[in-house]
């Protein structure tokens, strides 16, 4: 009996051995589609890191992102939450309509960590409206999914009370106008097609409907729905919600809104690593990922020069949320620097170094992930 324990221990120890040697050898991923995220690199060795706990936390997260087969295990966990009657599929809901929601709670964030994130933003725009003006410093509040399409809740859901933070954000600010929560904007076209039912974006249509809650706070209304020629570039975008639940719905459709007489632009990813005269990606055969018909992804920095002749320029510090909000900017300003903080390295202090033309700042988040941004401190200086 002891021999067959010793061998039971040392197969499975050896099972987990040639999967750790496996995932180590293999070549590293940079992104998982499935959950949509970037994967944890191989940390290089410092002293330093190896006393503080530093470099053994985030090799234990290497080891856990890189681990061979990763996403086929992700698919095997789903697949057994929804055996043992889970009301949530990997932190989904499945709601109304064929809308899966993502589910988020008070565990889901740290309580320090968010009045960090907090304190920063607002020291930033009290710096920023300082420096440029209320009238021309704004902060978009983009709501999750739940909170914008509450009717598309199951009954049993208790989503993320977004508001709490929206308050905490405005109690920090000299100037508290300059926030736009756009959750009752989202909450009054609910019925329409306003977010993705397979993924955490809003659609096209729900960026209009923001674009035009900003054009009516600064006093003047956006061009009507009429005015715009509407593109579909995909039909068959299954996104993150859909990744992460695999429940049977129906795909999403991905569309641009066009301008009559629209005029092209100028587009420069990251100092000129790819240049353009759209901000769109036409081409997504092969894509998984539909979103990136917008500005092809996320990336660092991305610089729009557009035939508007006022000479305004916009800093855009944005998740992905902006990408198909930031077109309907394009008459508004003559330039637009879109910043992801997300992709960065450098202090914001030396991006607005590279940019002294800057009239205008704009904040723009979704509420979850402005919290899950862990390079918000690079908005102010060390």
């Amino acid at each position: 009996m002891k021999k067959a324990k010793i061998m039971v221990i040392a197969l499975f120890a050896g099972i987990l051995g040639a999967f750790f040697l496996v995932s180590v050898l293999l070549p590293q991923k940079d992104f998982s589609v499935t959950e949509n995220r970037l994967l944890e690199q191989r940390p290089e060795l410092l002293p330093e890191d190896i006393l503080s706990g530093d470099y053994q936390e985030t090799y234990e997260t290497y080891l856990n992102d890189q681990f061979v087969a990763r996403d086929r295990w992700v698919d095997l966990a789903v697949n057994t939450e929804k055996l043992m009657g889970r009301r949530d599929v990997n932190g989904i809901y499945v709601g109304k309509d064929g809308y899966l929601l993502e589910k988020y709670d008070d565990g889901d964030f740290d309580a320090r960590e968010n009045a960090d994130h907090i304190g920063i933003l607002g020291e930033f725009l009290n710096e920023m409206t300082a420096q440029y003006g209320a009238e021309h410093v704004d902060c978009l509040f983009v709501p999750g999914k739940a909170a914008a399409l509450p009717d598309k809740l199951p009954g049993y859901a208790a989503p993320f009370d977004e508001q709490e933070i929206l308050q905490a954000v405005c109690d920090e600010l000299e100037r508290p106008e300059i926030v736009l929560d756009l959750t009752q904007t989202m909450n009054a076209h609910e019925d329409e097609y306003i977010y993705y039912r397979t993924d955490h974006h809003w659609t096209t249509l729900g960026a209009y409907y923001a674009y035009a809650a900003w054009c009516e706070k600064h006093g003047r209304t956006a061009e009507p729905l009429s005015a715009y020629e509407r593109e579909t570039v995909a039909d068959d975008f299954y996104g993150t919600s859909y990744n992460k639940s695999h429940q049977n719905v129906q795909p999403d459709t991905v569309e641009l809104f066009h301008r009559v007489n629209e005029q092209p632009v100028h587009v420069v990813w990251d100092c000129g690593e790819k240049e353009a005269d759209s901000p769109y990606q036409r081409d997504l055969s092969g894509e998984n990922d539909k979103y990136r018909a917008f500005f092809d992804g996320n990336t660092a920095e991305i610089t729009i020069d557009t035939d508007c002749d006022n000479q305004k320029t916009l800093l855009l510090l944005k998740d992905s949320y902006a990408n198909c909000f930031v077109p309907f900017l394009f008459e508004d300003y003559s330039r637009i620097v879109m910043i992801d903080l997300r992709y960065q390295a450098d202090d914001l202090d030396d991006i607005l170094a590279e940019e002294p033309g800057i009239t205008d700042v704009m904040v723009l988040y979704n509420v979850e992930k402005f919290l899950q941004d862990e390079n918000i401190d690079l908005l102010l200086p060390e």
